[in-house]
């Protein structure tokens, strides 16, 4: 008998998605994880209930997915099944329970998913002491983005702590789910206005060619992702702030125009893009759904004629105010409408990846005792040459990792470019007037490669 309940077209990002894991397999990097500390008497059958509730509600989290005849993908929901919360004690083990933790939730992380037979989403909760546990939670990107992992994580908390009192968890139903969007955007981009906006990408990738970065030629063998490490004061937060007020921007664009210049200076280029996250949720209805919205940007740097870091700017905010008027078309179909100059076949245009994340809310507290903090996750590269990831704490500063693709850069590289990153912003906070081939950026490792 078949478990199918609802059958749609899968979106225009999930086949995409689809497509990607089906190249990789087994090394697809395409997973979200979750790490939520729980402090207190922790009642695991509640937990689990709780993690039930959650399938019950979000659709997307009992979805897998079909290759029709026809070569189409469709989403298949099915009814809501008990989630397999895996539990592991390490309480009576050796020494170094913190580091064999990590490792259980790496390899929880890493373990394989099958998109045709699911599930897609998987936990386990570990014991590191008394009444000190870690909950590890990931689940595919096709059916998630970072947005929906704080929307699991927070009805879990609230459902959690509504079981433990006794209360009957009657959390509103989503506005939407996420096979309503799907449909919606497929719709939307039969249309003419769709079509306004994929000329406009035509129109702003024709030329562009690949980001050349300089290549480590110790990398390949070494560290899976090298990381650099970067944190600013809360008084150079501050600042970067009040420069981004002066010249109508946002942090994130100050953030972003200091990257961008210490990449110009590492590859050459004057003319290249970074591609960046956005949240692709276009409806407010949709903020309490959990599925793959999330869409890639990309940005195109100009940097020529040595402009000021203000300069350079006023030139990202606009290119990045033009990008999220026009953020609704899906990256693949951006780029394969722009006539773009690939060095091979398997190139891409914006190998390097730059975000601003939201900072973690404050813990959670339950009945009983228990609090819920969600962890920070370390960012890797996966397919990317260079994923930067900041996170802006108000009162506390800026903080946050650069990761590399170990095939291509190595550590060295990595603590070069954060070391270089932290130079700039401080130049962008005492108001950018420097010009770029003056700002204190040490050259890289000159082996200029191709982009991948």
């Amino acid at each position: 008998m078949s478990r199918d309940l609802y059958v749609f077209p899968a979106s225009p990002g999930q086949e995409w998605m689809w497509l990607i894991h089906h190249m990789f397999r087994e090394a697809s990097p395409y997973r979200i994880s979750g790490v939520v500390r729980l402090r207190g008497p922790l009642d695991i059958g509640l937990l689990s209930r709780s993690l039930d509730l959650l399938v019950e509600r979000h659709e997307a989290l009992r979805t897998v997915f079909r290759l029709e005849p026809s070569g189409d993908v469709s989403q298949v929901i099915r009814p809501a099944e008990r989630v397999e919360l895996e539990t592991v004690d390490l309480t009576g083990g050796a020494a170094g329970t913190d580091e064999r933790a990590h490792d259980q939730l790496r390899a929880l992380c890493m373990r394989p998913f099958d998109l045709a037979q699911g599930p897609l989403v998987r936990a386990a909760v570990i014991r590191i002491g008394p009444d000190d546990h870690l909950l590890g939670l990931v689940l595919h990107h096709i059916v998630s983005d970072g947005w929906s992992m704080g929307v699991v994580t927070s009805e879990l908390a609230e459902t959690y702590a509504l079981l433990v009192a006794g209360d009957p968890p009657d959390l509103p139903e989503p506005a939407l789910q996420y096979a309503d969007f799907a449909l919606w955007h497929r719709e939307w981009l039969a249309s003419d206005a769709a079509a306004d906006h994929v000329a406009y990408w035509a129109r702003k990738l024709d030329g562009a060619e690949p980001l050349r970065l300089p290549i480590d030629p110790a990398a390949p063998g070494g560290q899976a992702s090298p990381l650099g490490s970067l944190r600013l004061g809360p008084a150079t937060a501050a600042a970067l702030a009040e420069t981004a007020r002066a010249e109508g921007a946002t942090v994130f664009m100050v953030l972003l125009s200091a990257f961008a210049a210490i990449l110009a200076r590492w590859s050459g280029q004057q003319d290249f893009v970074i591609t960046v996250p956005v949240a692709g949720r276009p409806q407010p209805e949709l903020a309490g759904t959990v599925g793959f919205f999330v869409n890639t940007l990309p940005i195109r740097i100009d940097t020529s004629g040595d402009p000021t870091l203000r300069e350079l700017l006023h030139r990202v905010r606009v290119g990045c105010l033009e990008a999220y008027d026009h953020q609704d078309v899906p990256y693949e179909t951006m780029v394969r409408k722009a006539a773009w100059r690939r060095d091979g076949p398997g190139a891409r245009l914006g190998p390097v990846m730059f975000a601003l994340r939201t900072p973690l809310g404050p813990p959670l507290r339950a009945p009983a005792g228990l609090t819920m903090e969600l962890q920070e996750i370390t960012p890797t590269a996966g397919e990317m040459d260079v994923f930067a990831e900041l996170v802006d704490v108000p009162g506390q500063g800026l903080h946050g990792h650069l990761a590399g693709n170990g095939a291509r850069v190595g550590q060295e590289t990595m603590d070069l470019l954060a070391d270089s990153l932290t130079r700039v912003l401080t130049v962008a906070a005492a108001g950018g007037g420097t010009r770029l081939p003056d700002l204190p950026v040490p050259l890289a490792v000159p082996h200029p490669v191709g982009g991948s």
